[in-house]
């Protein structure tokens, strides 16, 4: 008896064996998670965004992080001379590329120029940038996001039309003689030798200071006030002014080595330079709150006269 109800046992699991198998083959595979995207990160930083007015320039800078092996299609970036928008014009554009921790990261500078009058303060968008890379043949397109400013009339808003005045053209002067007009330039030329001179004595004409120097004079100035993140970012663009300002030309993080060859007087203070670029990439491109205590800012305005005094030595 005991085989009997042995086999009438296995004959009674055999369709819930065919049960479960049908229903492994009936659900679908769990897929695994899609590839992360090669661009780790992209952002914008304009230098400035508010209180622009007709006719000014402005600039921004694209950061994009992403995996090694992804070249930028630089012939996809807009010319100087382009217009952007009915309000903008490209001015200038330029770029570098450098490795950071195992990624390629791209910089591209771009100045604008601004061909609108507003009679009221007024919110302009910056479109959002195409962008193209290549990795084997294969093209990889996204985009740096659009980014907005305030324009600024140059006119008082309250002004009515009718009450802007527009200066005429100048009427060429006329002379009746020749001998007042050669007596009227010696005067002048008296009165402008005697101001050279009184200036000279009183010291008003003087030398304008070296960037580094007027750098640490306003950073001297901005200490004063509450530490906070705002004040911080304006003393980092200060230096940075400094800097750009020294060297002829923007210098991104990856132009340091370029720079410190090309100005060997500073080549003592490349430590200290690095770790201001370290110091600005993270409050400038990331989402810091909060202010760097570790990094306050009179040390900005010690390295500006660290460097001035390094440039005086050359």
């Amino acid at each position: 008896m005991k085989p009997l109800f042995a086999h009438l046992s296995q004959a009674r699991r055999l369709p819930l064996a065919i049960f479960a198998l049908l229903a492994l083959f009936a659900c679908p595979p769990v897929l695994a998670d899609e590839h992360p995207s090669p661009i780790h990160s992209i952002s914008v930083a304009p230098l400035r965004d508010y209180a622009i007015v007709i006719g000014e320039t402005l600039s921004s800078e694209i950061r994009i992080a992403l995996e090694p092996g992804l070249t930028l299609e630089t012939a996809s970036l807009p010319q100087p001379g382009s217009a952007v928008s009915d309000v903008l014009e490209l001015r200038a554009a330029d770029w570098n590329q450098q490795t950071e921790g195992g990624e390629t990261l791209y910089r591209i500078r771009l100045v604008y120029q601004v061909f609108k009058g507003v009679r009221d303060a007024e919110t302009v968008s910056v479109p959002a940038l195409p962008l193209r890379f290549q990795r084997a043949g294969q093209t990889l397109e996204t985009e740096a996001p659009a980014w907005n400013f305030t324009l600024v009339p140059i006119i008082p808003a309250k002004t009515a039309d009718e009450d802007v005045l527009l200066r005429g053209d100048w009427p060429a002067p006329a002379y009746a003689d020749a001998g007042h007009q050669r007596g009227l330039l010696a005067c002048l030329a008296g009165l402008v030798g005697l101001g050279v001179y009184a200036s000279l004595r009183l010291g008003l004409l003087r030398r304008r200071a070296p960037p580094f120097v007027q750098a640490a004079r306003a950073l001297k100035k901005l200490g004063r006030q509450p530490p906070s993140l705002a004040s911080w970012r304006q003393g980092a663009k200060l230096v940075h002014a400094a800097l750009n300002e020294t060297a002829g030309q923007t210098v991104f993080a990856g132009q340091l080595p370029r720079f410190l060859a090309s100005q060997p007087c500073y080549a003592s203070l490349q430590i200290e330079l690095e770790q201001f670029f370290r110091q600005s990439d993270w409050l400038f491109f990331t989402d810091a709150t909060e202010y760097p205590a570790d990094y306050p800012l009179f040390r900005l305005e010690t390295l500006c006269r660290q460097l001035a005094a390094a440039g005086n030595r050359r």
